[in-house]
């Protein structure tokens, strides 16, 4: 039989347990950290592109994908051929490399803007090093193919509608006739100044601004834009941005402020129609009257027809 310990042979034993409990303790490397991102770009990368559930527009559910609906990779969804099953829209990543919009290339592809180079469309890094931007959820051309000059088809850029280059107003100054031009409310929140919600959040949506290129006050291009050719139209290259604006030496206006160098007040909504023809004066009824006896008594018709009219 066992010799029987004594309590403090035992209380002296207890303390080098724990000891050697802690020192294992100690020991045992940390559990490593999961790095998501890393591997949700592999996944997209071994299927070629993304699972997109929703997007902005129903009509282009991959080129306007919420970057929260897509697939992660712990999903089956995130494969290539499980997506439809999930009731998703696949989507293929591209490198985008033509586009009319340097700064977004994905939303202003041209129609043969994708590289074909094998080493670009690898990944994000490998399409950046092209100079290059990684459209992982699709991408929209924004191009639609017109009859141009002798038959021929050619691509037209339709610039797309930003839901957000505007504001939502609520209020305007008290008598003003110009709610957007004077708006003292405007909505904050990221649901309400949007477009398309903004009048279910009672608000009116006013455009954003416009670029106007030919002036006829350097000093006040906005209230002096020239009627007919001062404001660049949607499809005009100066109309992108304030960055494309200012490179054609124009200016970037909110529509509220902009003014024709005739007067008239700029209306987004309507073409060009000046509030009064300055061209002409008020009638002088003597000059009238008088012009009218002169014609009687012209006798220009008697000498050319002697005999008469046949």
């Amino acid at each position: 039989m066992p010799a029987p310990v004594e309590p403090a042979e035992a209380a002296a034993a207890t303390p080098a347990a724990e000891e050697s409990e802690d020192e294992d303790e100690e020991h045992v490397a940390p559990a490593e950290k999961v790095n998501a991102t890393k591997l949700q770009e592999k996944r997209e990368q071994e299927e070629g592109g993304t699972c997109c559930f929703s997007g902005e527009s129903k009509r282009d559910t991959c080129g306007t994908c919420y970057p929260m609906s897509i697939a992660s990779y712990l999903s089956k969804c995130s494969k290539k051929n499980e997506c439809g099953h999930c009731g998703g829209v696949w989507c293929a990543s591209k490198c985008v490399i033509g586009a009319a919009d340097p700064s977004n290339k994905c939303r202003t592809a041209y129609p043969t803007g994708t590289s074909s180079d094998p080493h670009c469309s690898q990944g994000k890094n490998s399409c950046k090093s092209c100079n290059g931007e990684w459209c992982r959820a699709g991408y929209d051309s924004n191009f639609k193919i017109v009859e141009g000059t002798h038959g021929r088809e050619v691509p037209k850029y339709v610039p797309p509608e930003d839901e957000t280059l505007g504001i939502c107003c609520y209020r305007g100054k008290k008598d003003s006739k110009d709610m957007c031009g004077a708006c003292m409310d405007v909505a904050k929140d990221s649901t309400c100044s949007v477009k398309s919600r903004c009048a279910g959040c009672g608000g009116t949506w006013c455009p954003g601004p416009r670029c106007v290129k030919a002036f006829a006050d350097k000093n006040n291009p906005c209230n002096s834009a020239f009627p007919m050719t001062g404001i660049a139209k949607q499809d005009d290259f100066c109309s992108l941005n304030e960055k494309q604006c200012t490179n054609c030496k124009g200016a970037w206006c909110p529509v509220g402020n902009i003014t024709y160098s005739d007067g008239t007040k700029y209306d987004p909504s309507r073409p060009y129609h000046p509030d009064s023809d300055q061209r002409l004066e008020a009638e002088d009824p003597s000059e009238t009257a008088e012009a009218e006896q002169e014609v009687e008594n012209d006798p220009g018709l008697d000498d050319l027809f002697p005999d008469g009219l046949a």
